[in-house]
């Protein structure tokens, strides 16, 4: 891969964090960069929400730190162009927010109860709703005197039939939008089958007139995935989504096995202190029972695959305090 430049904002090594709701933590995110992941896109917010309600109801989605993550990127979903509008003002005007680096637009969430509101990969449905989107979050930087770039995530169709949407990323490009990625799955697919590189290299050149970045997502987990992605698709960058999933590690993998290197796995303890690293991350802003409860849904991930894995998931789900997590690990 050779460096990618997304608007003003460089990428040495262009292997990314894909946005992840339940798992995009800050502190996950923090330990993704620390192992090469060149950003991270927070979970999705509601643009409405934040337009209509306030930065404070969604905060929790869009906490970010740029001193440790470095390239920090929000990611809206929505259906209305003015409330990205508002809702991107808002963001920038937000002490908390205003160092943001990167405004992402999620168009390819498949889960139905943001696809019933005209959201995520509903917009693949109506490339021009979805040009007009990324033209009024452009406005809204304009508006607000800033240069920060605005990216799109969706995916190869919205029914199952579909092998790829060039329309939407022609019309999203045309739009001006920064950098597409795209995920070679299908709304119906989900997260099950698999990605689908030539339907994927269908969008890339569909965008290569427009000279953006394009960014590949689905099925890459070490450095021969993403090797194929890249010759399939074409592709500048990669995002990583599931493979990362209690394995912050794995953007190392990636990169030193692309280069040729040697990569050495972590031993069963260092997991078990990334897992620690995490939670005592989510406890700098969430209460103990909420951050351990939160993290029930991770901790699996991250000792999957260790003799008695099993019987270790049953009593992390089980625990309430952040000593009992300790315990389970036999790290106290």
């Amino acid at each position: 891969m050779n460096e990618v430049n997304i608007g003003n904002i460089n990428l040495t090594d262009p292997v990314c964090l894909a946005p992840m709701a339940g798992f995009s933590s800050l502190p996950f995110r923090i330990m993704c960069k620390r192992f090469g992941s060149s950003y991270a896109p927070t979970e999705l917010a509601s643009a409405r929400s934040v337009r209509f309600s306030g930065i404070d109801k969604s905060f929790r989605y869009m906490r970010i730190d740029p001193a440790r993550e470095g390239i920090s990127a929000i990611q809206l979903f929505g259906c209305e162009g003015e409330d990205f509008k508002a809702a991107i003002l808002a963001i920038f005007e937000d002490p908390r927010l205003t160092g943001v680096s990167v405004i992402d637009i999620n168009m390819g969430c498949p889960v139905p109860k943001v696809v019933k509101t005209h959201s995520g990969s509903f917009l693949m449905t109506d490339p021009c709703l979805a040009a007009s989107i990324v033209s009024a979050c452009k406005e809204a930087v304009r508006q607000a005197g800033r240069d920060t770039p605005v990216t799109v995530k969706t995916r190869i169709g919205f029914e199952a039939s579909d092998k790829g949407c060039p329309e939407l990323a022609k019309a999203v490009s045309e739009a001006g939008c920064d950098m597409l990625c795209v995920h070679g799955r299908t709304r119906p697919q989900m997260y099950s089958g698999e990605a689908d590189l030539e339907a994927i290299a269908l969008m890339r050149e569909a965008v290569r007139p427009s000279g953006i970045p394009f960014f590949a997502n689905g099925d890459i987990t070490d450095g021969a995935s993403a090797k194929h992605m890249l010759e399939v698709t074409g592709a500048d960058g990669l995002m990583v989504g599931r493979a990362a999933r209690g394995n912050p590690m794995v953007f190392e993998k990636i990169l030193r096995e692309l280069k040729g290197e040697t990569y050495t796995p972590p031993t069963d303890k260092m997991r078990k202190e990334l897992l620690m690293e995490e939670l005592e991350g989510r406890l700098e802003y969430l209460p103990e029972n909420i951050a351990v409860r939160e993290m029930r849904s991770v901790m699996p991930f991250y000792v999957k695959g260790m003799d008695g894995a099993a019987t270790l998931k049953t009593k992390l789900c089980r625990c309430n305090t952040v000593h009992e997590v300790r315990e389970v690990l036999a790290l106290e």
